[in-house]
């Protein structure tokens, strides 16, 4: 007896409709969930987040030299700071406005791979079409329609919920959304169903992708080479892809000018440079680089650092003439200019070592990915084709996987992180889908068919959890004495309202301020810090010295402006924490401050 719900007894189109839903549904659930009091919930707003809604603030005001930012690309500032000034939230709701244009571009991201999935399935037949008389394939086909749709959307879904997440605050899911359209219109240009307005779509999409993330800027020529080479007929292609590359040009060349023209040199953004210099020269990463390590003889001089008014503990003052509610990292690119990005060989290798281990865990130590990758080598075993036939059929969907492989190993070189690889991974994964091809026999049909269940038994594991936390935090939130009144950063910003600090008015800082979300929640700017960041230990330092030592830090403080100390946590083996009033039942403190 079948059971009706059953991937391989569903009609293709029903499943495919089925496979939508989920994806919505656990999309939104995502969203939605992580908005307020769950484990993620304000301060999971995180450090980039309150940036890119502080950006979004001044372009929308028309501040336009706070507002143009080497470090941060500016389409997704536009996307937040458009919905807050549509939907003119309170500060406590402004985060959940927020996660739901999250979703809105998650849904976006969907459109564009479904757009990819099916000129995908449309060159997969073309190619087996064309092969079919001259190859073994007579008697072999391409994978079921119903097994390709669960692997498809399995994978869209697990690397935009897991690998990228909807919730979090970045313009990712809207990298993988151009990923996917750039994609597609390479299979359209590769089966000669592009005319000169396709191009003139694809060098669109590629501008948009440099406006939205740094590094889609040189990997729009990977791109653009591609669809050179796809084309096939390079003496036709070339007018169309020099359409391309001037549309490219003339969406990103504004931004570029702009920024050039703030950093008094030619630059598309310092974000590769900076996390070189951090991630594999070893240069102090974050903030408060002060010219280390070798006293700025291996990492550059920093032209204007965060300015260090004590020494230990390390007190640093930052309240001009960068904007935002944490200014540090408001402008990294500010406060590091001078920072030299060195080749090392040494260095290097280690970088790509570590990156290969993270990647190596990440693919083997996860159910899902695992599964995956088992199923992609048992149907390629399953085919008994011989490697080279293997290592053609794959060849042919080299203009989609060379820049997915670009993309990665440029990461790789330099920092690992899931999100990044998400668009890639999909784009890369269903190419080789698409390479597979199977025998018509119901031992291949079976096998399939159990792959597909696996499939779908690891991803419920992977994402079960998850799903299950933002349902509870959704239907928790909607508890009385829930929500705002126990949120701890929403709790903290009121602390401050209340005391009389009116938005822009300066506060200092003590614990990792640099990932809080109540300075934005307030509306004031953090001036100065004694940070538990980058060396650590000098927030203890503080709290262990004795009173004349905290005496001295607090008129230092005082001296940078700022009207109260906002402290994470007041350890219970300090000798004394006189005139530091709890702020409700968090574990922040706060410190007013006398005028001098």
């Amino acid at each position: 007896m079948r059971l009706p719900l059953l991937p391989h007894t569903l009609a293709p189109r029903r499943l495919e409709r089925l496979c939508r839903f989920v994806a919505v549904a656990l999309g939104f659930l995502q969203a939605w969930g992580r908005r307020h009091h769950s484990d993620d919930g304000v301060a999971y707003m995180g450090a980039d987040g309150i940036a890119y809604l502080d950006i979004g603030d001044a372009y929308w005001r028309g501040d336009w030299t706070a507002a143009v930012n080497a470090m941060w690309s500016p389409f997704y500032s536009w996307l937040t700071g458009l919905a807050l000034r549509l939907f003119q939230p309170s500060p406590y709701q402004e985060f959940t406005v927020v996660r739901l244009l999250n979703f809105a571009l998650y849904l976006l991201s969907l459109a564009a791979f479904v757009f990819f999935l099916r000129e995908l399935e449309r060159f997969r037949e073309t190619r087996m079409n064309h092969d079919a008389p001259a190859d073994s394939g007579a008697d072999s086909g391409v994978l079921p329609r119903r097994a390709w749709l669960v692997f498809a959307y399995a994978l869209f879904v697990w690397t935009s919920l897991s690998m990228n997440r909807v919730a979090r605050t970045s313009p990712d899911v809207l990298v993988s959304a151009l990923v996917f359209v750039a994609s597609a219109l390479l299979l359209r240009v590769r089966m000669r169903r592009a005319g000169w307005l396709t191009f003139a779509l694809f060098g669109l999409t590629l501008g948009v992708g440099y406006l939205t993330k740094t590094f889609m800027f040189p990997l729009a020529f990977v791109f653009l080479s591609a669809g050179l080479f796809a084309y096939g007929d390079a003496r036709r292609a070339l007018p169309r892809v020099a359409l391309a590359l001037v549309v490219f040009l003339s969406v990103s060349a504004p931004f570029v000018v702009a920024l050039s023209r703030a950093k008094g040199r030619l630059t598309i953004g310092d974000t590769g440079r900076l996390n070189y210099a951090w991630h594999v020269n070893g240069t102090t990463p974050f903030i408060h680089w002060q010219g280390e390590p070798a006293g700025g003889s291996n990492s550059g001089t920093p032209t204007h650092p965060t300015r260090k008014l004590f020494d230990s503990p390390a007190l640093y003052e930052f309240g001009s003439p960068v904007a935002g509610a944490y200014p540090p990292w408001y402008d990294p690119t500010y406060w590091y200019e001078g920072v030299r990005a060195r080749p090392s060989l040494r260095r290097q290798l280690k970088a790509v070592a570590q990156n290969a281990l993270l990647a190596y865990q990440f693919l083997f130590y996860r159910f899902f990915p695992g599964a995956l990758v088992a199923a992609l080598f048992i149907l390629f075993y399953v085919g008994r084709r011989r490697a080279r036939e293997v290592a053609r059929d794959a060849a042919r969907y080299g203009f989609l996987l060379a820049p997915a492989l670009v993309a990665s190993a440029c990461y790789l070189l330099i920092h690992f992180e899931q999100r990044y690889f998400a668009p890639f991974v999909v784009v890369a994964g269903m190419s080789l889908f698409a390479a597979v091809r199977l025998p018509r026999t119901p031992e291949a049909q079976r096998l399939t068919t159990a792959l597909v269940i696996v499939t779908l038994v690891t991803f419920a594991l992977s994402l079960g959890y998850y799903s299950a936390r933002d349902l509870y935090s959704s239907v928790r939130d909607l508890a009385p004495g829930q929500g705002a009144r126990v949120d701890v950063q929403w709790q903290v910003a009121e602390e401050l309202r209340q005391r009389g600090l009116r938005p822009g008015e300066p506060v200092a800082s003590i614990g990792n301020t640099m990932f809080h979300a109540w300075p934005r929640l307030a509306r004031v700017r953090v001036v100065a810090e004694i940070s538990a960041r980058p060396t650590g230990g000098d927030v203890e330092k503080f709290w262990a010295g004795d009173a004349a030592l905290k005496a001295q830090v607090v008129e230092t403080f005082a001296r940078t402006g700022a009207r109260v100390i906002v402290a994470e946590g007041i350890p219970a083996w300090t000798s004394g924490a006189d005139g530091w009033q709890r702020i409700g039942a968090t574990h922040f403190y706060v410190y007013v401050l006398a005028r001098p």
